[in-house]
């Protein structure tokens, strides 16, 4: 009898842990993680040739636009942090200079972010009139 006991206790220990671990390992999964342009330009040298976030404004530097290539480059700043941007896909519609964007991709030696993924923010002056509408 006690050891049906046993039994079931680490039964449902097991159970209960590979539930937890299933919980954690999607958690850690969907957490959204964004540098910013003063935290690459700080890291620079750890971040080179790996996967990163970024999320800042397009800055009113001159933005260069290749229809036929789909080449994109333009420039993210944060106050004083400038970082230069290359991107090679279609442009979003939002995309302008000021615009508040997401830029996926690698940091090159030269200190140009190679993105390959690109999402403009919805501008806040919609989601204030969706509130007031609402």
């Amino acid at each position: 009898m006690a050891t049906q006991h046993v039994k079931l206790g680490i039964g449902a220990a097991v159970i209960v842990a590979a539930i937890g671990y299933l919980v954690l390992s999607g958690a850690t999964k969907s957490t959204v993680y964004f540098l910013t342009v003063s935290e690459v330009q700080q890291r620079a040298a750890t971040l080179q040739g790996r996967p990163i976030r970024v999320a800042g404004q397009v800055s009113h530097e001159p933005v260069r636009w290749d229809g036929r290539a789909l080449e994109l480059a333009f420039v993210l700043g944060e106050g004083q942090a400038r970082l230069p941007v290359q991107y090679r896909g279609v442009k979003p519609d939002l995309f302008q200079p000021g615009a508040e964007v997401i830029v996926e991709g690698r940091l090159r030696p030269d200190g140009v972010l190679e993105a390959s993924t690109l999402l403009t923010r919805c501008p806040s002056k919609y989601e204030e009139e969706k509130t007031r509408r609402s």
